[in-house]
């Protein structure tokens, strides 16, 4: 008798598991897939060369920094996967009819990973130690003329003194977290643990951390944030490893050891073993371009010289050989297509024949295999026409004390981001940013561009703002103080299993991670209510 209710007993628990494993199935085939929590993501990011220092959205400098602040901490706003602004932790936000009074209501009931609540204190607190000059924060220009105040624990207050159209995407900056940070001198932000042991109120929390045998972070890991405002992430862990080039990246891609890398130089997307990777091309608003000194070459002063160099670049030629197609010819400093494609080598040639003597100048870039490769191909095409041109490269890590700030360089091949639905290129190319800080790296003066940049800031009219960033453009297309060459795409390699990545545009690399909390790989299947009706 016991035997035979045992086998019984067996039986019915094989039906069951077999009923079970039928309504599994089932469900897969009516039901509606569903994403579940759980699972780990890899990442690589490679850095130039620089691990994370200053996890801070204060003080980020390298790609690692940039990219694990914008894991670990939130703003007031964030990017979506079109590349607009959407509200992050703010609810909603009301403007001024002056456009002076921007007024940020903050969601109901977020918090900081350790429970304490995230008030307007944290905010006005952040902005507050942005703007001081002892912190010496890179974000500092941002905060220029603006005041802010909590007008209670939910409300915060920005009083411009002039209106600035494009004044929400400053509330992208990462929040710090006021009771953390208070009791660190302003001078002293740079030195904090907190800098490497970071605390934010982004998608993902902070673990822990490895370095290798030089004291450098090699990698940290990352685990969802259940206070997220926009909801705990899917996905549960992150593991972030960091490389100082492609190369050794990408082989730790191929055998396995990494689930996503991103920024994949094109000349290796073949090697991509595409049974287990899907790879994404993003639009990314970045422009690559030569900027001219005229101060150091002094026959760049010539339009005609400049004119001679624009149309003798084959700009569809570099998009071929350096970024196998992945990328759009632009002609202009707004990251937007060419109208018009301009290659007349013989043009070029007939030009230089009329100035009657040789014109040699150096082309500084930076060591990147794409800036390299593109330094190379045009050294060839204007040595074809009749100019003699010299490359120098330098270390990503020199750039600003070497490069940009002092402004040596007669040519430099060099990339800017153009970022946010509503582009302020001011920095760029208004007159009184020709001195460093100032990214006016062209040196570019002109009263009529400096007066649209002013006017481009203030509009709030979309028609209007559109007229004058087109103004912009065919007035500094005129003068041609750059050969604009092409803005790339981002190449971002994800495992297949992965769902939920819909990024289409990206104003920054880091933007890549716009809508992580929505990622997936565990799924679930939820039955559909007409199936069950039997309809």
């Amino acid at each position: 008798m016991r035997l035979e209710f045992l086998t019984l007993a067996v039986l019915a628990l094989i039906a069951l598991i077999s009923f079970l494993g039928i309504l599994s199935e089932t469900a897969k085939i009516v039901g509606v897939e569903s994403p579940a929590f759980g699972g780990t993501l890899r990442e690589g990011i490679v850095g130039g060369g620089s691990p994370p220092r200053f996890i801070n959205p204060l003080l980020a400098q390298s790609d690692a920094d940039r990219d694990l602040s914008a894991l670990i901490y939130s703003g007031l706003f964030k990017y979506d996967k079109e590349g607009s602004l959407e509200p992050a932790l703010a609810e909603r936000y009301e403007i001024s009819e002056n456009g002076l009074t921007y007024t940020i209501f903050l969601k109901e009931n977020i918090y900081w990973p350790d429970g304490q609540a995230l008030t307007a204190d944290d905010v006005v607190f952040t902005i507050q130690l942005a703007k001081n000059p002892l912190a010496q924060s890179p974000r500092r220009a941002n905060w220029e003329g603006v005041e802010i105040e909590a007008a209670d624990q939910k409300t915060i207050k920005f009083h411009l003194k002039k209106a600035y159209a494009p004044f929400l995407e400053n509330l992208i900056m990462g929040i710090l977290p006021r009771h953390l940070w208070e009791n660190i001198h302003p001078s002293q932000i740079a030195l904090a643990v907190l800098n490497t042991n970071p605390v934010g109120a982004g998608p993902y929390r902070f673990k822990s951390s490895k370095k290798d045998s030089q004291g450098a972070i090699a990698s940290v890991s990352l685990t969802a944030n259940k206070y997220y405002a926009l909801g705990k992430p899917y996905i549960k862990n992150l593991q972030v490893y960091f490389y100082k080039d492609e190369e050794s990246a990408f082989k730790n891609l191929q055998n396995g050891s990494l689930d996503l890398l991103g920024s994949v130089s094109p000349k290796n997307i073949d090697k991509i073993n595409t049974a287990h990777y899907d790879v994404k091309k993003v639009a990314l608003k970045r422009i690559i371009a030569v900027f001219l000194n005229q101060n150091l070459q002094k026959d760049f002063s010539s339009l005609e010289i400049r004119r001679a160099l624009n149309v003798a670049v084959d700009k569809k030629s570099l998009i071929d050989n350096v970024l196998s197609g992945y990328g759009e010819i632009i002609d202009g400093p707004l990251p937007e297509e060419a109208q018009e494609i301009v290659y007349d080598p013989e043009l070029a040639r007939n030009i230089l024949q009329k100035q009657k003597k040789e014109i040699k100048f150096t082309l500084t870039t930076i060591k990147t295999p794409e800036l390299a490769e593109t330094a190379e191909i045009l050294k060839g095409m204007w040595e074809a026409v009749g100019f003699k041109v010299d490359i120098k490269t330098i270390p990503i890590g020199n750039l600003e004390t070497d490069i940009i700030g002092p402004r040596e360089y007669q040519a430099f091949l060099y990339g800017e981001e153009v970022i946010g639905k509503m582009p302020d290129p001011f920095a760029f190319w208004h007159s009184s940013q020709r001195l460093h800080p100032g990214y006016n790296i062209a040196l570019y003066i002109n009263s009529k561009v400096d007066k649209l940049l002013e006017d481009v800031r203030s509009a709030r009219d979309k028609t209007a703002r559109e007229k004058l960033y087109e103004d912009i453009q065919r007035e500094i297309k005129r003068d041609l103080p750059a050969i604009f060459l092409y803005s790339p795409s981002y190449i971002y390699v994800v495992p297949k299993a992965m769902n939920g990545i819909f990024a289409k545009t990206m104003n920054t690399a880091s933007d890549r991670f716009a809508d992580i909390q929505d990622w997936y790989l565990n799924k679930s299947y939820i039955w559909t209510w007409t199936f069950l009706k039997g309809q």
